[in-house]
């Protein structure tokens, strides 16, 4: 693998969650035992992109295991430590990759994952489950206050829903990858978009004349590896609208309308829809942020409103 000076390169990370399973007693990976073989599909899709060859220089891995609360907290500690190390052995033997470049560690119990999701699915009794948590430690009789809590109701369910859910593998791969040109970007953004950043997508639109569907593909695929970004959802957008697609816009739109950014583009999509009186309310909104774009955006819908 090349080898290039750390000014020209530039640190990124991907991270997955894997749920493993196991035989009975059994710390070892069986890649063909029941779903195991999509959860190890994950690692693929983190690891195969980065280890192209010419691109990509892979810095770390991290591989932290977690065990359910329940059972006997040696049992737990044990548990989690031999699955993160024989998890990372299988990694290191499947792929190659040096022993050096892991970082492995485990948490035996993991009571934090078990109030967020408590936090986040709300059973009926999780505000009781949640004040038993804070008020009794890990060796302070916790778990059999759980096991009591309204008959055992509650630890019944959680055993079946929530603890199956505590019970993975943090899989986190660290990387540098070299600035890449234009040319090498227009590539990529169809074999590893995974490899690239934002501005380096955005490179590859500029090859394009708005309007044509390559133009529009660069920006879809920027806000699909880029969800949560503004921008990337605005520009998908307007890239789209170009298009003519207007059901894909309001779905780019809607995940940020929220934010000022996106007013303007919401009036010219009303617009669009034949819509002046309801454009002309985003076009105000957005005075204080594209004054001029938006004033004058403004002023086109409600010429047509009169």
């Amino acid at each position: 693998m090349r080898r290039w000076s750390r000014s020209s390169r530039l640190t990124r990370s991907k991270s997955t969650t894997l749920y493993i399973d196991y035989p009975l007693g059994k710390d070892e990976v069986y890649p063909d035992l029941k779903n195991n073989r999509e959860e190890i599909g994950k690692i693929d899709a983190s690891l195969l992109p980065v280890l192209a060859e010419g691109y990509s220089e892979l810095e770390r891995i991290e591989v932290k295991g977690y065990a359910s609360p329940d059972g006997n907290y040696g049992d737990n500690e044990k548990l989690a430590a031999n699955r993160s190390r024989l998890f990372a052995w299988y990694v290191q033997k499947a792929y190659g990759i040096p022993a050096r470049l892991f970082d492995v560690s485990s948490v035996a119990e993991d009571w934090n994952g078990l109030e967020d999701l408590l936090l986040s699915t709300k059973p009926s009794y999780y505000t009781a489950a949640l004040d038993i948590i804070r008020r009794f430690g890990i060796f302070s009789g916790r778990e059999k206050q759980l096991m009591n809590l309204q008959g055992g109701i509650p630890y019944k369910d959680m055993l079946k829903r929530l603890f199956p859910l505590l019970r993975r593998i943090e899989f986190v791969v660290e990387y540098r990858i070299r600035a890449l040109n234009a040319g090498e970007a227009s590539e990529m953004i169809y074999t590893h978009p995974d490899l690239l950043s934002l501005e380096e997508m955005y490179s590859v639109a500029r090859y394009y004349r708005p309007g044509t569907e390559q133009y529009r593909e660069v920006y879809e695929v920027a806000a699909f590896h880029f969800p949560d970004d503004v921008i990337t959802n605005v520009n998908a957008a307007s890239a789209v609208m170009l298009t003519g697609d207007l059901k894909s816009a309001w779905g780019y739109l809607r995940k940020v309308e929220a934010d000022p950014r996106a007013w303007n583009n919401l009036g010219v999509l009303m617009l669009m829809e034949g819509n002046p009186e309801g454009a002309a309310v985003w076009f105000r909104k957005a005075v204080g942020v594209e004054p001029r774009k938006a004033r004058r955006n403004l002023q086109f819908a409600e010429g047509l409103t009169e």
